[in-house]
């Protein structure tokens, strides 16, 4: 008892110090991170939430001025830059006007106004006369905000240039627009190992100036919108680990990161995710409309509507419509009292970043890099921090503490169970406590902890929603990796102490060749010959499911052991019931019945075989399982599938007249190879055609399992699963097949919210033991929601083509 319990303690502590080497390493990382992505995506969009919000039908804080694909467009002719004297000015004064607070660019403006530098090349560096410098328009523009009571704050970056002394250069906007003193804040931004941008800094610094903080352009946003003063300014409290800028309490991602995790209030607001309109995220303008005033014609004039005149008492549109109407309210303008960010969304400028909600509802959709900074800027504002359990999901002095106090916890109750339970209950256990975890790590940062339920159940649109800085995340990568290995390493020891001898090969004659067809042979006293006999029999293939993760677990001797011994008992059943074996290719067994010596009752005789292989597999797995660790687990759930057809086929022998082998030819014979191949996609194990149920259909129970059309066919054929001889039927079917049969008259009725309820129900009673990829209730549930989307033709037969074998 001491040895085994020494033992099994020695293997825990080792599968421990394996984790925190592994995650020493940062190789966890990457999966914690795509945890936090899940969780993002099952807590859903933020942006039809803000409790900072008095009315809650206003929008978010920050609003998107968007150089999209229709601004694109319609402005091609002016061309990428665009003249900062014709439309940026006219951005910036259009939007203060519209009441915006602050007018923040994610795009750079440190080189000189194009269109103003190439007129000064042809000129040889003078303007001509009467012709206005883009930057200097711009620069009065930015004036004209500010007597508005709008700020500007442009984008900086800091640039590396190794051959540079200092090595790194601060890129602001250039000296004309640098006249009207226009602040700008920098849009670095750090991406995590698999490219995905997770993280916002609050300022930068340069390598030779470390105690220079410069603030990133969504913190510069937050001050302007918030009025905080420049003193006293960002300053850091190394007690709590936060920031402090204003109003604003920011915790920091690790005492080595100025920064936080975004909080991504939902996809990218152009996509169209399960939408016919973009999701608006955010709220989200085309650049063309800004500039859509009386004052300008658009290039394409069938698109100039005046948009922006809409939110203007002196425009046009509404002195006309007060005239009409004394009454006509002037519509309030989606800019006043917000942080205007621009950027743009086009994809030639591959301005673009992966987030969590990359892989919404299934849709790849990257987000513009100046809605990332929205996001950041909308985080700040709501106090929308993410806190981490230990600072940081990686391995680092701040969380090491917490992540190995949480392993060997987690190791332990695995230790634990595996100790007191069979392997079998062991391994559901230890399941179950890594399902509770991560039950755990994701109620935490939805703040629903039964969001496990609601999401197995496609009820996942009503997980909650946190509260504003209620977002907690756990990393638990570390701790169901250790679960893992101590259950292996556990379960791996018992096999060793039960360890038995190996079987050797039984290898006859009489394996692999019909005692029938031998007989026939010595009593005919003919020689093999080239040729065959037509007739109706009945076709029969087998194969183990997933061998080849067999042989991917067993040495290749080991591989030869267990086909060997499986071989060997099925294809005993296979003579014992008048069976012909064709060929063995691999593992899979190819026979038939009915030839060379006549069967009456060939496909009873095949249904049988497929029974009673089934039954003694069922035995050999015991066996298996009962050698202890001499096999890996997937031994242990070994299945194997059958396909039979029953029809006309040629058998006979078939090759040269040097060599030949007895053998079957036919249709029949390929839609048998079908059957077995195809039966993974139902998730059953014995699939028999139509021909071969009506021959014995009073001898079994059966399930009618489809109308289909296999792959390399045209013509649709009923097939039925096999379940058990007649009396032998578990229990459970009693309960299934009612719901099933109902489900299947109500599928082929076209009846699809009422099938799929049945087989819903159907799908609860089905047994799915382990390595069981299906079931058919389930098939056909995907089935009714498919067609609930994409309706069949008026002339329907019922039927459904496999794509792959």
């Amino acid at each position: 008892m001491l040895k085994k319990y020494g033992f099994g303690v020695l293997f825990t502590t080792m599968a421990i110090i394996v984790v925190l080497v592994i995650q020493m390493f940062g190789l966890l990382d990457l999966a914690n991170f795509k945890i936090l992505d899940f969780s993002f995506q099952l807590r859903g969009p933020l942006s039809s939430w803000a409790s900072h919000q008095e009315n809650p039908n206003d929008s978010l804080d920050v609003v998107l001025i968007d150089v999209d694909d229709e601004t694109y467009r319609l402005l091609g002719d002016i061309g990428w830059p665009y003249p900062r004297g014709e439309i940026w000015n006219r951005v910036v004064e259009n939007l203060a006007d519209a009441g915006a607070k602050v007018i923040v660019f994610d795009i750079q403006f440190d080189a000189r106004d194009a269109h103003t530098a190439r007129v000064l090349s042809v000129f040889n560096g003078e303007l001509p006369e009467n012709y206005y410098d883009g930057d200097l328009v711009l620069t009065e523009a930015i004036e004209y905000a500010r007597s508005k009571g709008t700020e500007i704050v442009m984008a900086s970056t800091i640039k590396t240039e190794p051959s540079s002394i200092p090595p790194q250069i601060l890129i602001i906007p250039n000296d004309f627009i640098m006249r009207v003193n226009p602040d700008h804040g920098l849009v670095d931004i750090e991406e995590d190992k698999d490219h995905f941008t997770r993280r916002y800094p609050v300022f930068g610094a340069m390598a030779h100036e470390p105690d220079i903080w410069r603030l990133s352009l969504g913190m510069k946003a937050v001050k302007y919108y918030l009025d905080i003063p420049d003193d006293p300014g960002l300053s850091y409290d190394y007690d709590s680990g936060k920031f402090t800028y204003g109003p604003i309490k920011i915790p920091t991602y690790g005492s080595d990161h100025p920064g936080f995790l975004t909080n991504i209030y939902g996809p990218a607001s152009h996509a169209r995710i399960g939408k016919s309109e973009p999701w608006q995220t955010f709220k989200r303008f085309p650049l063309v409309w800004i500039i859509d005033t009386e004052d300008y014609d658009l290039p394409s004039y069938e698109e100039d509507t005046n948009w922006m005149d809409t939110f203007n008492p002196e425009g046009t549109l509404n002195m006309m419509m007060s005239m009409m109407d004394p009454e006509h309210k002037v519509p309030e303008s989606p800019f006043k009292g917000k942080i205007c960010i621009i950027g743009v969304s086009v994809e030639v400028m591959h301005d673009y970043k992966s987030t969590a909600f990359f892989d919404y509802l299934g849709a790849p959709t990257l987000m513009p890099g100046f809605e990332y900074h929205a996001n950041a800027i909308q985080t700040i504002l709501d106090e929308n921090f993410i806190k981490v359990m230990g600072n940081t999901i990686e391995f680092t002095s701040d969380s090491a503490t917490f992540q190995i106090a949480l392993l060997v916890i987690c190791a332990l109750i695995a230790y634990l169970i595996i100790a007191v339970f069979d392997p079998l209950w062991g391994g559901i256990l230890i399941l179950v406590e890594a399902i509770i975890l991560l039950s755990i790590s994701v109620g935490m940062f939805t703040s629903d902890h039964l969001w496990f339920f609601k999401w197995i159940s496609g009820n996942s649109e009503e997980i909650s929603v946190p509260a504003p800085g209620e977002t907690t995340f756990i990393p638990i990568m570390a701790p169901l990796l250790v679960m893992a290995l101590t259950f292996l390493a556990n379960v791996l020891y018992k096999f060793i102490l039960e360890q038995r001898d190996k079987y050797f090969l039984k290898d006859t004659f009489g394996a692999y060749i019909s005692p029938d067809l031998i007989d026939q042979m010595y009593e005919d006293k003919q020689e093999p010959k080239l040729g065959g006999d037509q007739g109706i029999h009945t076709a029969f293939f087998t194969d183990i499911q997933s061998f080849s993760s067999f042989s991917e677990k067993l040495s290749p001797p080991e591989v030869v052991e267990l086909l060997n011994d499986y071989l060997n008992d099925m294809t005993d059943i296979l003579l014992r019931n008048q069976g012909t074996l064709d060929k063995y290719i691999g593992d899979a067994i190819v026979a038939f019945y009915g030839a060379p010596v006549p069967v009456e009752n060939h496909a009873y005789m095949a249904c049988l075989t497929a029974v009673e292989m089934q039954d003694r597999l069922a035995e050999l797995r015991l066996k298996w399982q009962e050698e202890g660790d001499r096999w890996p687990e997937i031994v242990h759930h070994m299945l194997n599938r059958i396909g039979i057809a029953t029809g006309l086929m040629v058998t006979g022998n078939m090759g040269s007249s040097t060599r030949m082998s007895y053998t079957m030819m036919g249709d029949v014979v390929n839609i048998a190879a079908r059957f077995e191949a195809s039966a993974k996609q139902y998730g059953v194990y014995i699939q028999v055609l139509e021909s071969t149920y009506i021959e014995c259909k009073d001898d079994f129970h059966w399930r009618e399992l489809d109308y289909v059309t296999v792959k390399g066919k045209s013509v649709p054929a009923y097939s039925y699963e096999l379940l058990a001889k007649k009396g032998n039927l578990p229990p459970i079917y009693e309960k299934i097949l009612p719901r099933y049969n109902k489900g299947l008259q109500l599928y082929r009725s076209q009846k699809w919210e009422e099938a799929r309820a049945e087989f819903i129900a159907a799908d609860k009673l089905e047994e799915m033991f382990p390595y069981r990829p299906t079931n058919p209730s389930r098939v056909y549930i995907y089935r009714c929601e498919h067609y609930m989307e994409n309706p069949p033709d008026t002339n329907w037969d019922g039927s459904w083509t496999l794509t792959s074998k």
